[in-house]
């Protein structure tokens, strides 16, 4: 018998998500699992650092094939910190730092795996580079990350991935769209806050699904580590291969996560793509014309609809070059994340709006400009009322709207003229168009338009008829 069979049989192992500084979620039962020596007891305790009585006390034994779990109880995030022991018959594993809070995964593919050190490649043009300054500041022990890598050690090697206290070393890898995220989180509620941070560049939303190699590597071996919710920004692969089949996909992914991590009412909160020139970028490819973004941002909104508890945040307008891919600005994007989740998850109503102004109706009337009719457009989620802007990062009055289209019967598109008219409310005309009866705003891959609520969301894609 070999040393190396020996030490597996008589070791406790457990997966890499169990680690010094861990945060555990709040709220719900937390599953200890991992694998020992056939029939041999485990015992579980979970003890204040600062000494006393345990707080939970677990013996399980293992199985056959060496497996075994535990539970421990739902607690609530105190402000203490705990120490999780695994004792078996030959070693003990103590884990410290261990804290109760908020767990969020974000996942996806290249906008997410976005580093925060990564910002000065392409450093934004207006404002200050958030990112590369968050990289200076002291250590903040509420706000700890895990960064997943592709090829997570197999249970008993030395660990590779591990729970980090956030600092300028540990965050530099880290998701940026993630950690900003984390980090208004974590202001809003005053209590520490995980980040599961488990992207790559490139990847289709199949590599993520089960069986997929993305899912199996990163994510299949942390499960059923319980999290709060999730947080995908991904799809640039799947419009430049066409998906048809994109909505049906995020549905079982979605499924799939909640059941795996044991989450079932988990939120699941989304990024849409911002623009970009797909048509001319991918144009080796696959036949991907400036209508495909806007059709992938329909299908995106879908999602909302067919998966529950989801939505969907819009960046149309945190882009400073269309031919890059990728937006710099991901403390933005990060941030409406946060304001979705503590609106919608938390119940932190009083932020307001969470998402830019959305259409809901159209109805045709006669244009006090002109001889024929115009069409208007009735919009929720405007807050205190529609504004025209150029942008969110640097804002200035305008006094017409673009990216406004009207057409007639004959289905032809036409440039139009649109002004907000109330609150909530926004006339669309051209003087050819006469007798209109759809309407559809920012229907290119280039659409940057400058219609606004009042929290500085940019209105959401859409086409309607009347």
């Amino acid at each position: 018998m070999s040393p190396l069979f020996i030490f597996q049989i008589l070791a406790v192992v457990m997966p890499q998500i169990f680690s010094d500084h861990m945060v555990l979620q709040q709220g719900r039962s937390v599953p200890v699992w991992g694998e020992a020596a056939p029939k041999e007891q485990i015992v579980v305790t979970l003890l204040p650092e600062e000494g006393g009585p345990a707080v939970a006390t677990l013996k399980v034994r293992a199985g056959k094939d060496g497996a075994w779990r535990a539970e421990l109880p739902a607690a609530k995030a105190d402000g203490k910190h705990y120490v999780l022991q695994v004792k078996g018959k030959q070693e003990t594993l103590r884990f410290t730092d261990v804290v109760f809070g908020e767990v969020w995964l974000a996942s996806g593919q290249s906008n997410m795996a976005y580093e925060m050190r990564r910002s000065w490649q392409a450093p934004p043009r207006k404002g200050d580079d958030l990112a590369s300054a968050e990289l200076e500041q002291a250590p903040n022990p509420e706000i700890r990350v895990y960064l997943s890598g592709s090829r997570p050690a197999r249970w008993g090697e030395p660990a590779r991935d591990q729970w980090k206290i956030a600092d300028g070393e540990s965050l530099a890898p880290v998701s940026a769209a993630g950690y900003f995220f984390a980090k208004d989180v974590q202001a809003a509620l005053g209590v520490p806050v995980g980040l599961i941070s488990a992207s790559s560049g490139g990847s289709a939303i199949a590599q993520w699904l089960p069986g997929g190699n993305l899912g199996s590597r990163m994510l299949e071996p942390l499960m059923p580590f319980p999290i709060a919710g999730i947080l995908w920004y991904q799809g640039e692969t799947d419009l430049a291969q066409r998906n048809p089949h994109y909505l049906e996909d995020y549905q079982q992914l979605i499924a799939f996560w909640r059941e795996g991590f044991a989450s079932p009412d988990a939120p699941a909160y989304s990024v849409m793509l911002a623009p970009h020139t797909f048509s001319d970028r991918m144009h080796h490819q696959s036949k991907v014309t400036a209508e495909a973004l806007p059709l992938f941002w329909q299908i995106q909104l879908r999602s909302e609809r067919t998966v529950p508890n989801s939505a969907a945040i819009y960046i149309s307008d945190l882009v400073d070059n269309l031919e890059d891919i990728h937006p710099s600005y991901k403390w933005i994007v990060g941030g409406r994340l946060a304001r979705l989740a503590l609106v919608r998850h938390y119940g932190k109503t009083d932020l307001g709006e969470w998402s830019g102004p959305r259409a809901e109706s159209v109805r045709a009337e006669p244009d006090p400009d002109g001889a024929g009719q115009r069409l208007v457009v009735h919009f929720s989620h405007c807050g205190a009322g529609l504004t025209g802007r150029s942008n969110s990062v640097e804002p200035r009055s305008i006094a017409r709207l673009k990216w406004f289209e009207i057409a007639g019967a004959d289905g032809v598109w036409h440039q139009a003229l649109a002004d907000i008219i109330s609150p909530e409310e926004v006339a669309v005309s051209h003087p050819e168009v006469l007798a209109p009866v759809s309407v559809r705003f920012a229907w290119r891959e280039t659409a940057q338009p400058n219609l606004f609520n009042d929290a500085g969301l940019p209105a959401y894609p859409f086409q309607l008829s009347k």
